[in-house]
């Protein structure tokens, strides 16, 4: 049989967002007068692409965007997209290439809330692999207070999507830089494979791409920073506040501390953390301990928050209180902030009210400790 591709990205959208109306297709494949229609990840970015058997595939809806879903009529394509500075909306490609915007619901939100396109950066990493991020600020004259943001997955990404929450966060006075280390998607499969190696080349490409952006954006404060990150990405905060102490503020968030708790609570925890971590209790109980954040608790300096729903089967609850527990124990600064009736998703598709709060509290923690 004939191999329809061989290209090295990933067939889906991966990219984070949190005002997703509903899930509109965005996974899957479609065949439609010869073609094979497929969104693909290209970075920061989610295209659409389509090919027939033998030729080369063509970009359909292309640019610094994500393509959330589609379909095909008539020999017209109809999608939905969304980008960095603007939420999602409903689109038409005519079969002549011409592209036109069919829906208008954000424009007054838009006008109102004044959102910005965030600045795109990237740089080499000390082993010479290109590593992309981006800066999101309302700049104002001075130096920002100054947040590390970092994904979940890990094999997710950031970048021309909307996250309602940088933009919150930029509205209150912060610069909120956010970056696809290795475990990203988007780009290779050898890029994303960071199996039995978390808090590795990650962490080094997390630290690598805060100091480039401090040094090539002058609004950055260095002396104030702030990091932050969801349920692989709280685990990265975890695991960062235990390794260094250059952080003035950190907001963990769905996070792992334990991956023997993790393999034994999550809905996830005995496929996942094997296939991740690289062990389990009986083959390398040693691994799961000296790869948990919660081992390194006595190193941290960080006044650290710590946000988790109570009906998180992901990420159990056993790893907020076990870490808040160690650093309460050991005398460090630490909250634990618990949502009730809200799962995983609380930061995406939870209850109004409690993502307001949830916002709150991290804006509360920051103005405490970085401003």
């Amino acid at each position: 049989p004939e191999r329809i591709d061989d290209i090295d990205r990933n067939k889906a959208n991966s990219l984070n967002s949190d005002v997703r109306s509903e899930a509109h297709g965005s996974n899957k494949i479609m065949w439609e007068s010869g073609y094979i229609y497929y969104i693909q990840a290209e970075g920061g970015s989610s295209l659409l692409y389509r090919r027939k058997i033998n030729s080369e595939p063509e970009v359909v809806v292309g640019g610094e965007r994500s393509i959330e879903g589609y379909d095909v009529s008539g020999g017209k394509v109809f999608f939905v997209s969304m980008n960095s500075y603007e939420p999602e909306e409903l689109f038409v490609r005519e079969e002549e290439g011409k592209e036109r915007k069919l829906t208008y619901f954000n424009e007054e939100a838009k006008e109102k809330l004044k959102f910005v396109k965030p600045e795109h950066f990237e740089f080499k990493a000390s082993d010479g692999e290109r590593v992309e991020g981006w800066v999101l600020s309302q700049k104002k004259d001075g130096k920002l207070p100054t947040i590390l943001y970092i994904h979940g997955g890990p094999k997710t990404s950031f970048g021309n999507s909307f996250v309602f929450e940088f933009q919150f966060l930029a509205s209150n006075g912060y610069a909120v830089v956010y970056t696809n280390p290795r475990g990203s998607d988007g780009y290779t499969e050898e890029f994303a494979d960071i199996r039995g190696k978390y808090g590795k080349r990650d962490y080094m490409d997390l630290m690598e791409a805060l100091d480039f952006a401090l040094s090539k954006f002058e609004f950055l404060d260095r002396k104030r920073l702030g990091v932050a990150g969801g349920s692989y990405g709280g685990f990265m905060t975890n695991w960062i506040v235990g390794h260094t102490d250059r952080f003035n503020a950190a907001v963990t968030d769905r996070s792992i501390a334990n991956w023997l708790s993790m393999w034994g609570t999550s809905d996830i925890g005995p496929y996942f953390t094997e296939d991740q971590i690289s062990a389990d209790p009986w083959s390398n109980w040693a691994k799961l301990v000296q790869d948990s954040p919660l081992l390194y608790a006595k190193n941290v300096r960080t006044p650290v928050l710590i946000i988790h729903s109570l009906e998180d089967y992901r990420c159990y609850q056993a790893e907020a209180y076990q870490f808040f527990m160690a650093l309460k124990h050991l005398g460090k600064k630490a909250e634990l902030v618990l949502f009730p009736n809200e799962n995983h998703d609380l930061s995406r598709v939870g209850k109004p009210k409690h993502r307001v709060e949830r916002l709150n509290q991290y804006l509360r923690w920051f103005k405490t400790y970085l401003k």
